[in-house]
């Protein structure tokens, strides 16, 4: 790539054999359009917008395949506090293990996620959607001064209802226990 232009991106492939790509020590940099996230838009305000994706395959000396890599992403997602929609920035990183039995889970160090392959192919989208999806926070909410529902004092010039003096239920029992 030539000084000065536009960074270039490669089209990510949505399902890899994890440890061929680990073999050849690929390396994939791509921006993804948060629309091809089902899961994830459904949860979004607005899934308009763009990931973008940093991997590196990779065997490591024991021999086990892994994936190393960042995703990062700004995401509307709604305030469970006022319900209005906030942004939230994602900027996670990922390093699984792979694996093709139960076994070879247990080979993978504890760095590592383990991620068990079937059928010799994993699906990149899903994985990737799966660690966005683990970033993001349990209950989306503003911060407490950035909320429009924060607690907005009432100054001590501010006319507010005051409340009426009722009169007691019992006063006229209280009359009759008078006049006995």
């Amino acid at each position: 790539m030539a000084k000065g232009c536009a960074k270039e991106y490669q089209r990510l492939p949505f399902r890899v054999d994890p440890f061929r790509f680990a073999h050849d020590a690929v390396e994939l940099e791509s921006q993804l359009l948060l629309t091809q996230m089902k899961r994830l838009s459904a949860i979004l305000y607005r899934s308009e917008g763009m990931i973008t994706v940093k991997l590196a395959f990779a065997v490591d000396i024991l021999g086990v395949s892994s994936l190393l890599g960042s995703v990062q992403a700004s995401l509307d997602l709604v305030c469970q506090r006022c319900l209005k929609p906030m942004r939230v920035e994602v900027n996670t990183s990922l390093a699984l293990g792979f694996a093709r039995s139960v076994a070879g889970l247990e080979k993978i160090p504890s760095e590592l996620e383990p991620v068990r392959v079937e059928g010799g192919q994993v699906n990149l989208l899903d994985l990737l959607e799966d660690e966005i999806m683990l970033a993001l926070p349990q209950i989306p909410r503003h911060a407490e001064n950035e909320c429009s529902l924060r607690h907005k004092p009432e100054s001590p010039n501010s006319e507010s209802p005051q409340p009426q003096e009722r009169e007691n239920p019992f006063s006229v029992l209280a009359g009759l226990k008078k006049s006995e």
